[in-house]
């Protein structure tokens, strides 16, 4: 099984983001470690070696740095499945309240339940990439109207839920201890979406990262110089291998910190919003 999995991987070695990303840079460094062992030994005829004790501090400090870089990113997407995660409790936890509260024969209400809280899932996804898809939503005419006025879609489909509970209630169709219990599912919505807005607004500052950027440059410019003499021309393999996985983390660090998109290490948020479509359609439609 272990070595079925690790021959699985190899083919994909080839096709990843992170090769394709660096593809053209890893060439860049293999013609630079080039030229450095051509006009050291051909043309400037120089034997010039640092001390490594140089590039172990420099690559001691260049990891830490993407360690830190690292962690910080899969804090954020971490966080965000932990986040989506309890949007998914809380909406199951809702409609199976709802599907108590509400008549088994009130086909109207299950339904209008069952739609808006599957589409209050599917409008954070899409609030949090490009705006919100309302071809995915399942809504009337009317609906649809005053949420395309909307500039902040996922509140407004709040909004529409908090005013259908409040009207169960004054009808007397929901007693006042289960509108204080909906009241809490309906702010635990709004508590997801503005987390998740703290997390997409608020990325790793560019400082950090141009920076980062910058001590990875100065590192790989002068590397060459202190292992041509004892590799000669498989320092050029070596060159790109090294880049390749420094370099690599930076890639992936970059892609995860923001987790909701579509990339292919984001968070799985389609998957979870047609779940959470299926859960509640399923509790209160019994479909």
């Amino acid at each position: 099984m272990f070595e079925n999995f690790w021959f699985k991987a190899v083919p994909s070695f080839f096709t990843t983001k992170v090769l394709r990303t660096l593809s053209l840079s890893c060439a860049v460094v293999a013609l630079y470690t080039y030229g450095v062992l051509y006009f050291e030994y051909s043309v400037l005829h120089i034997d010039f070696k640092p001390s490594p004790t140089i590039f172990s501090l420099l690559g001691l400090v260049l990891g830490l740095l993407l360690v830190f870089r690292t962690n910080t990113a899969y804090d954020r997407w971490w966080e965000g499945r932990r986040i989506l995660g309890s949007l998914t409790n809380n909406s199951r936890s809702f409609a199976i309240k709802l599907n108590a509260y509400l008549a088994e024969d009130d086909i109207e209400n299950r339904t209008f339940f069952a739609q808006m809280i599957s589409n209050y899932g599917l409008a954070v996804k899409e609030h949090l990439r490009q705006g919100v898809k309302f071809e995915q939503l399942e809504l009337d005419h009317r609906y649809l109207e005053i949420l395309k006025k909307s500039d902040h879609v996922p509140n407004r489909i709040a909004t529409i839920i908090c005013t259908k509970i409040t009207e169960l209630y004054r009808k007397g169709l929901i007693t006042n201890e289960e509108f204080l219990v909906s009241d809490k599912n309906l702010e635990s919505f709004t508590d997801v979406v503005g987390a998740c807005e703290r997390i997409k607004n608020s990325p790793i500052p560019k400082s950090y990262t141009i920076h980062l950027k910058k001590f990875l440059f100065l590192y790989m410019l002068m590397l060459p110089f202190g292992i041509i003499h004892d590799l000669q021309y498989w320092s050029i393999l070596v060159m790109i291998v090294i880049f390749y996985a420094f370099a690599g983390l930076e890639v992936i660090g970059e892609e995860i910190e923001d987790p909701f998109g579509k990339d292919i290490n984001d968070l799985p948020t389609d998957a979870i919003s047609k779940n959470i479509r299926l859960n509640v359609h399923e509790v209160l439609l019994g479909s």
